[in-house]
């Protein structure tokens, strides 16, 4: 099977937990959940991870900093069986650092340093083999590089080429309401849309504002107009994934919440792996949310489960 080619972020991550900290100001608190913590992230990084533990083959490509962190988190990759091989590290870029907020209810608020010119969008045309369509059976990739050139730029134009090769092209919007407001971003997220094949995406807070609604089923009808599967996670609610054939919900699965730090990107990387291996997508659904139950009960955006840590939560039968 030839690999997914995951294109985009990876960065460090900081989870700083406040809620457990303000919670601590009126009753006991394990002084455990008050501790600071590094985690590797990046949503596409993430995504990538869970694809390997599930027995996907994962390429990663990407640019973070010729620094400490950098090593690191190209190190990380490995360790987890991405083939990171694409992923450059340059002297000229400082590998971004992501601040996660987490509140008593373990939602977290992120701030990216640095906001401009950060490591992932610093990939540039000689880091895209010439060969890569050959080497590939898919291409993941998400908004966090359609912020700036040069990585939007070859983002979209790599898109271009899968989809005119007839390989299949998966999108995670990963951009709030506040991000459409940049025209550049805008413009590039909405050209993206007419390139892939499948756009992941949370419901309320991504999927409907791209088209200006407020209901999320509208807002994927809509969407489906341009792209012809559309994801709408929501979280405790479960995942609605829209074809122009059908409609298929799954229920989310209930656990205890740790945190839900790349809860998103692990569900993604699960979706994809599920249809690699022949699910239909009404299952590939309903895996995807038990890989997304694993992830927030568990710490970090690298929590994607085994296969066998996937059957576990399936086999609880603890649908919310």
């Amino acid at each position: 099977m030839l690999p997914v080619l995951c294109y985009g972020d990876v960065c460090a991550d900081l989870l700083i937990p406040y809620g457990q900290a303000m919670l601590a100001r009126s009753s006991a608190v394990d002084p455990e959940a008050l501790t600071v913590r590094f985690s590797h992230g990046g949503s596409v990084a993430n995504t990538a991870v869970t694809l390997a533990r599930l027995g996907a083959p994962a390429l990663f490509l990407g640019t973070a900093g010729q620094d400490t962190f950098g090593r690191a988190l190209k190190e990380g990759l490995e360790r987890e069986g991405v083939d990171a091989s694409l992923l450059t590290l340059k002297e000229a870029a400082m590998t971004t650092m992501v601040l996660l907020v987490l509140d008593e209810k373990g939602e977290r608020v992120p701030f990216a340093f640095p906001r401009i010119k950060a490591s992932q969008h610093h990939i540039t045309t000689d880091q895209i083999p010439d060969d890569i369509l050959s080497r590939i059976s898919w291409m993941h990739s998400s908004g966090m590089t359609l912020r700036e050139d040069p990585a939007a730029t070859n983002q979209l134009s790599l898109m271009r080429r899968c989809k005119e090769a007839g390989i299949p092209v998966a999108l995670d919007v990963n951009a709030r309401l506040e991000s459409l407001a940049d025209k550049t971003f805008a413009d590039n997220i909405h050209a993206a849309l007419s390139l892939c094949d499948v756009l992941f995406g949370s419901a309320e807070d991504e999927l409907c504002p791209l088209v200006n609604e407020t209901d999320p089923g509208r807002a994927a009808k809509k969407l489906l107009e341009s792209v012809p599967m559309v994801v709408s996670r929501q979280g405790e609610k479960g995942a609605t994934v829209y074809t122009r054939q059908g409609i298929y919900p799954s229920p989310a699965f209930s656990v205890p919440i740790r945190d839900r730090v790349g809860a998103g990107d692990v569900y993604d990387g699960a979706f994809l792996a599920a249809l690699l291996a022949g699910c239909e997508i009404e299952e590939a659904n309903r895996l995807a949310c038990a890989a997304g139950a694993w992830c927030v009960s568990h710490f970090g955006g690298r929590s994607g489960p085994t296969a066998q840590e996937q059957r576990s939560i399936l086999l609880s039968g603890q649908s919310c």
